[in-house]
C-alpha cells in the first residue's frame, strides 16, 4: 500500500509542470546591458590595445550582438576571464554569454551550452627558431619543455602526441607567448587565429608541421552559455554567425583582420 502512494506521489510531481523560470533573453532586456565573458590577451580575437581598451574581432562580435538586441554597441559590460573560469562563470549566472575563443567539444557540451559555430579553427604549433625543430613530432622529446593551457582537452593532446616532452601548464595565452620569448618553452599550442597573429608579429618564431596529428584537425568556436534556456539559445545561435560576419567586415575594413 506504501509503495503505491508513493508511486503515486511521483507520477503526480512529475505531471505538475514547475514554475516558469525567467529567460535571461528577458532579463537582458530589462536590465538593458549584456553582460559577456572574454579573454583579454588573445590577441587578435580579444585584447586589450595601447590606449587600454579591449578590443578584438570577438569584442567586436559582443558589441554587434547588443546593437541588434538593445539598439546601442556600448551596451556591453566585458568580464575578463581566465581560461578555468569561462564555464563557472556561465555556470554561476555571473555571465549571460561568453565569447572566449572556445571550441566545442562533446565532453564540454555534456555540462554547457554551445551556439552554433561562428568561427572554423584548429591547433597550431609555435615553436622558437633556435630550438630547431620543424614538425610537432619532433617535440616528443624530453629535453624539450612544450607550453599549453591547463584545460583537459590540451592536456589530452599532449599526452598523445608527445608523451616525452616536458608540459608546462598556464592559464592564458599570454602566459604562453611569454614562456616561449623567455625561454622557458620551446614551443606552445594555441588556436590558429592567435597562432597567425604571434607568428606574423616575431620574426624568431615559426610555424611547426601538425600533419598526421590531431593539431591538423578541423575545430571550430562558438559562443557558450548556461544551458536550460532555449529562449535565450534561440536569440543567440542565428546572431552568433551574422555578428562574426559584421565582425569580420568591421576588421577587414579597418585593417586589423587576422590572416
Amino acid at each position: 500500500m506504501l509503495r503505491r502512494l508513493l508511486l503515486g506521489l511521483a507520477l503526480v510531481l512529475l505531471v505538475v509542470p514547475s514554475p516558469a523560470q525567467e529567460s535571461l533573453l528577458d532579463v537582458v532586456l530589462k536590465r538593458d546591458k549584456l553582460i559577456v565573458a572574454t579573454y583579454s590577451t588573445s590577441p587578435p580575437l580579444a585584447y586589450v590595445d595601447d590606449n587600454g581598451k579591449l578590443v578584438g574581432f570577438e569584442i567586436d562580435m559582443a558589441r554587434e550582438i547588443a546593437k541588434d538586441l538593445l539598439g546601442d554597441p556600448e551596451k556591453v559590460e566585458f568580464v575578463v576571464v581566465q581560461s578555468d573560469g569561462r564555464f563557472p562563470a556561465a555556470l554561476s549566472g555571473k555571465i549571460d554569454f561568453g565569447l572566449c575563443s572556445t571550441t566545442i567539444t562533446p565532453d564540454r557540451a555534456v555540462r554547457i551550452a554551445f551556439t552554433r559555430p561562428y568561427l572554423d579553427t584548429g591547433g597550431s604549433v609555435i615553436a622558437r627558431k633556435d630550438a630547431g625543430i620543424k614538425t610537432v613530432k619532433e617535440l616528443n622529446d624530453p629535453k624539450f619543455t612544450y607550453a599549453i593551457l591547463n584545460v583537459p582537452p590540451a592536456i589530452a593532446r599532449a599526452k598523445q602526441v608527445m608523451p616525452e616532452a616536458k608540459l608546462l601548464l598556464l592559464d592564458s595565452p599570454s602566459a604562453l607567448f611569454l614562456a616561449i620569448k623567455t625561454g622557458r618553452a620551446q614551443a606552445f599550442a594555441i588556436d590558429k587565429p592567435i597562432a597567425d597573429y604571434y607568428e606574423a608579429e616575431n620574426q624568431d618564431l615559426v610555424r611547426l608541421d601538425t600533419s598526421g596529428t590531431p593539431f591538423a584537425y578541423v575545430s571550430q568556436d562558438s559562443i557558450f552559455m548556461k544551458p536550460g534556456d532555449f529562449k535565450w539559445w534561440l536569440f543567440l545561435t542565428p546572431g552568433s554567425a551574422n555578428c562574426a560576419q559584421a565582425s569580420a567586415t568591421r576588421n577587414t575594413s579597418s585593417g586589423t583582420a587576422s590572416g
